[in-house]
């Protein structure tokens, strides 16, 4: 039994962050199970802080857009 609603799937949650700051940060679902979803988001220019680590903000974000 799934936790999620019928037809959630990889192509249709990537698809319906096209345009939107998930994109921008360049997080990509990569994995749709019956209780999990996951995601990578690269570390890059526009998700680092100045001193080249990962921004906390840019962690907040990937993990608001999971939840």
């Amino acid at each position: 039994m799934s936790i999620f609603r019928p037809g959630v799937s990889l192509d249709h949650l990537n698809q319906i962050s096209l345009q939107t700051m998930v994109s921008h940060l360049g997080i990509e679902f990569t994995e749709v199970g019956p209780d999990y979803i996951s995601a990578k988001m690269p570390v890059d220019h526009k998700t680092q802080q100045p001193l080249g680590l990962l921004h906390g903000g840019a962690s907040v974000s990937l993990a608001e857009t999971l939840g």
